[in-house]
């Protein structure tokens, strides 16, 4: 319903962008996801997958943003134009597997295999595109209140489900592990910290005794202490600055970008063996989706 405003989107944000770099970018999604060529029956839809990787995900290499970032920073949020606001709508996207859970009128309801959240969207076409407990490919966006479609989709059939299940429950077994990792390096790291703050509470009050000290043998007493506690503080500090590196490095690389990585290859993985199924439908589509 508002795919028509999201394509002058993307044409606008990539306008300026050089043929070379489309023609590197359509390889890099090629080599994940397939060739594509035009006489496949999903050749359009396909293309509008790829467009919108390549405005909406695909960071620039020389700005270190994506196009729809980009067009972001660089435009007034003040201005509160209907394209800015679907700008700004499209980068809180949903991109996921999901499944029908329930067909309307003019709208369905949809669960986020990955996620589990479920998403009522606008759809006018909903019982021409769609079947109770279809699994497919899609983005949601939210805007102005309510939730839409792009135009573009990937289905994967119901033989193939019993796969696409299993190697969620693996992707997302995964995922838990690194949470769990995660976990155990912040209980890990609570320890040091909480010492390292008794440490400092006590030359504190280590610094303020000596202040008032007047007689050299208790001068000289608390001087050792102190030395022996900072020794104590840089020892912990070391121990907190390798722990918090551990914890920043596994949150940042593998749980934030790690994981939304692994979910984009899963999902192109799968579109890649949709195509395949496409151009070889006398194939069991049991044979195709496998490891």
């Amino acid at each position: 319903m508002i795919g028509e405003q999201i394509n002058q989107l993307i044409e606008e944000i990539t306008q300026n962008n050089s043929s070379e770099e489309i023609f590197q970018a359509k390889k890099e999604f090629n080599a994940i996801s397939g060739e594509i060529f035009e006489d496949d029956k999903s050749y359009e839809s396909r293309m509008g997958m790829f467009l919108e990787w390549y405005a909406f995900d695909r960071v620039r290499p020389e700005t270190g943003m994506t196009p729809l970032e980009s067009y972001l920073h660089h435009s007034d949020p003040a201005s509160h134009s209907e394209k800015w606001e679907l700008a700004e709508s499209v980068s809180k996207c949903t991109h996921s597997l999901f499944t029908t859970k329930k067909i309307k009128a003019d709208s369905i309801v949809a669960a986020d295999l990955l996620d589990g959240g479920k998403f009522e969207v606008e759809e006018k076409q909903a019982s021409m595109l769609f079947n109770l407990d279809d699994y497919f490919e899609a983005r949601i966006i939210p805007y102005q209140g309510k939730n839409y479609f792009t135009e573009n989709f990937c289905y994967h059939l119901k033989p193939a489900r019993s796969y696409i299940k299993t190697k969620i429950k693996q992707l997302l077994s995964r995922e838990q592990d690194n949470l769990a990792k995660k976990s155990r390096l912040e209980k890990e790291l609570a320890g040091p910290k909480k010492a390292r703050t008794k440490i400092l509470t006590r030359l504190e009050k280590l610094e303020a005794k000596l202040q008032k000290a007047t007689k050299e043998k208790k001068i000289q007493s608390i001087t050792g202490d102190i030395s022996a506690l900072q020794e104590q503080a840089r020892q912990l500090e070391s121990g907190i600055s390798e722990l918090e590196n551990q914890l920043q490095d596994l949150t940042e690389n593998t749980i934030l970008k790690g994981h939304q990585e692994q979910r984009f290859l899963f999902i192109r993985k799968l579109s890649y063996m949709s195509l395949k199924w496409e151009r070889s439908r006398q194939i069991d589509v049991r044979d195709i989706y496998q490891d």
